[in-house]
């Protein structure tokens, strides 16, 4: 499983990625430090989860879930949506291409948790 990471957190994005390199299950995590960085990165690469802030420089994370919910080449990719700044217009815009979402701070704990949900939901699309 290859998951990329993307927020304008530099410290977040290391520490996410720190703790998800050391599951057995998930072969690589990359990193991403604002928008047009993960554009490129999704252009080269095929990812099972991203893991996308909603405010950053060059490309805002919601505009990336639209390409991302949209586009072709992306069918089968997870998006958990993240931010300290979740509001109710973009809680609406983001569900249209995602049903997962997690309010900054948050414990590993919560990520964990919200990455098992998002694991099991793809083994149930996969036997449907």
């Amino acid at each position: 499983m290859n998951i990329l990471v993307v927020d304008d957190e530099k410290m977040l994005v290391d520490s996410i990625a720190e703790q998800l390199g050391s599951y057995d299950a998930i072969k690589r995590v990359i990193k991403a430090y604002d928008g047009a960085e993960a554009i490129q990165k999704l252009s080269n690469q095929k990812f099972d989860i991203v893991i996308l802030d909603i405010d950053m420089p060059k490309k805002g994370g919601l505009d990336i879930l639209k390409m991302i919910g949209t586009e072709e080449e992306f069918v089968g990719t997870s998006v958990l949506m993240i931010s300290g700044n979740f509001t109710p217009e973009a809680i609406k815009q983001a569900s249209l291409h995602t049903k997962y979402f997690l309010a900054k701070p948050f414990k590993v704990q919560n990520l964990k948790e919200k990455l098992g949900q998002i694991l099991l939901d793809r083994k149930k699309s996969v036997l449907v």
